[in-house]
Formats: structure tokens, C-alpha cells, sequence
């Protein structure tokens, strides 16, 4: 079992491996580090978020909180680098009830951080999701293979990460849609921040499935992004709902699209993506699994993030 130093002179390594670039610097979640379950740890700098889930390892981030401010000036000072932490927010949740409270220094309540050379609004201090989903970073970057003067359609698109990194890496339109107006709103205010020529952005404000008119009519796409909530109770449900989106896929994906469907229950496992597929869509060839993202190990990946990659051929 990691020790309490151990878990600090981690945390350390790994902040000052991206002083400059947001990561998750510890993931107990993933069932990698026995005793730190419910532990996690996040760099957004120069803040820190520490989350506790539950009461097993609130003790855990309370100790790391208090530990942590002199052992990175201690790196700072040994290797003559300039590493500054401003502010720690130690979020405790408990089921849905979150509660955050700053235990050193100062956190904003919001903050513009670096991820991948591209920058984004964060609410360090918001109950729950903060503004962008670090995990989905790795499948970013591995689409922007296919970016070039690409249409892409971007469901559940959230804070529009995926819009600002598939823009920047040279797509032609990014078409977002998620039924929450103010995720949306923080997207293009994400897109202004990276100097976007918004024209290329399209925001659907709008519960996505009342809007396949729309879709199509912006459409036909070379890149499908289907990123939705695990289980968000009058709007989507996996096992209802996943299939209605797969079913629409021909009417408005270009030959040879790429689809990336992406799932993260715990009580599904992947072949769940791909028997899903086959039943609504099975002009959807399936390709591979995308592995987890480095900065977020887990144990039991089946229970984790998945993403499954498909190529419409028609």
C-alpha cells in the first residue's frame, strides 16, 4: 500500500513532469492504488482539486492538502525550476451531495487551463463535472488524424472540448448539440479563448433527439462524436436510449465516417457498444477500443471509460 509521503512525492512527480498543462495526477478510481479508492487528484494549474468520495479517504486528501504546498516548493527550491501552486480545493462528495472548500491559499471560481496546447474555462470549485473531461484528452488528439477539413457532429458535446481541439487540429465545421444551455455557452466562450473563427462552430442548444432535422441538414459528417451521460434520468438512459442515436447514423454520416461511441457505466461492459452497433447500424464496421487514457489506469477497464471506434461503410 502506498504510503502518505509516497502519495505525495507522486503527486509532485507528476505535477512537475506538466507544471504548465491541466492532468490528472492521481486516480484512485481506477482500482490501481489499493487503500486510495476514492481518491483522486487533479492539477489545473496552479491549482490543485483533491476529491474524496465518500468518507474512506477524506483523511487521505486532507493529509495530502496540508502536505503538499511545502513539498512542491521543496522540488521547486532543489531544482532551481519555478513551480507554483496558488490554491487547493478539497472537494468532498457523497453520493450527489458535494460540498468543496479551499484548503490552502486561494481557488478561483473559474480559471482558464491548458490542455494539449489549447485552453479552456474550468470551475475548479463547481459541484461536480468542472468543465472539461480530462480522460477524453488521448481521444482528442487521436482524432485530429482524421480533422482535416472534416464535418464533424459532436453529441452530448458538453463544454465543447472536442469541437475547440478538432477545430484547432483542422476541421472544416464542428456541429455541437447538448440539450444544457450553459455548457454550451461555456463552449464557445472556450472557442473565443483559443481565437476561433466561430463561423466554423455551430451550437445546438437543443434535446437532441427533437433535433434530427437540424442535424441532417447541417450534415453530411465525416466524424461522429456520441460522448453522453452515464445515466441522466429523463434524458438519456444507455440500454433505451443509445440505440435510438444509432439507428439515425445513415441519414446524415458521409461514407466512410468515423464514429466514436464512448460509454462510461459500470454496469455495462463494452461489447455492449458493438452489439449495439450491429443491431441498429451494422453498416458500421467496427475497428477497436480505444486503451484508457495513461493518466487514468483502472483495474477493471470493462467497468471503465470505454470508447469503441466504427467506419460507416454503406
Amino acid at each position: 500500500m502506498l504510503t502518505e509521503d509516497e502519495l505525495v512525492a507522486l503527486c509532485v512527480e507528476r505535477i512537475a513532469e506538466s507544471p504548465k498543462q491541466a492532468r490528472r495526477v492521481f486516480h484512485g478510481r481506477g482500482r490501481t492504488w489499493p487503500g486510495y479508492e476514492q481518491l483522486v487528484v487533479t492539477w489545473f494549474a496552479p491549482y490543485v482539486l483533491i476529491a474524496c468520495y465518500g468518507e474512506q479517504n477524506l483523511q487521505h486528501g486532507k493529509d495530502l492538502a496540508e502536505q503538499l504546498p511545502a513539498s512542491l516548493a521543496r522540488w521547486s527550491a532543489e531544482k532551481d525550476v519555478p513551480l507554483t501552486l496558488e490554491g487547493i480545493a478539497l472537494q468532498h462528495r457523497d453520493g450527489r451531495r458535494t460540498h468543496t472548500e479551499v484548503v490552502y491559499g486561494q481557488v478561483p471560481d473559474e480559471h482558464v487551463v491548458t490542455e494539449a496546447n489549447l485552453q479552456y474555462l474550468v470551475q475548479p470549485k463547481r459541484n461536480q463535472n468542472v468543465g472539461i473531461f480530462l480522460d477524453m484528452g488521448h481521444v482528442r488528439h487521436y482524432l485530429g488524424s482524421f480533422a482535416e477539413q472534416a464535418n464533424v457532429l459532436n453529441l452530448f458535446a458538453y463544454t465543447c472540448a472536442f469541437s475547440v481541439s478538432l477545430l484547432e487540429q483542422g476541421a472544416r465545421q464542428v456541429v455541437n448539440v447538448d440539450m444544457s444551455k450553459p455548457a454550451i455557452a461555456q463552449g464557445s466562450r472556450n472557442h473565443e479563448l483559443n481565437g476561433h473563427d466561430l463561423r466554423k462552430v455551430r451550437m445546438l442548444p437543443h434535446n437532441l433527439f427533437k433535433s434530427w432535422w437540424k442535424i441532417r441538414q447541417l450534415g453530411p459528417y465525416q466524424i461522429v462524436i456520441i460522448d453522453p451521460p452515464t445515466n441522466q434520468k429523463g434524458s438519456f438512459v444507455a440500454e433505451k436510449s443509445y440505440g435510438q442515436i444509432l439507428k439515425r447514423l445513415p441519414e446524415f454520416c458521409a461514407p466512410g465516417a468515423r464514429v466514436m461511441a464512448c460509454l462510461n457505466s459500470p454496469f455495462l461492459n463494452p461489447e455492449f457498444l458493438t452489439q449495439q452497433m450491429q443491431r441498429w447500424c451494422p453498416a458500421c464496421e467496427f475497428q477497436q477500443f480505444l486503451p484508457a487514457h495513461p493518466d487514468f489506469p483502472d483495474s477493471f477497464p470493462e467497468r471503465a471509460l470505454k470508447v469503441a471506434e466504427f467506419v460507416y461503410r454503406p
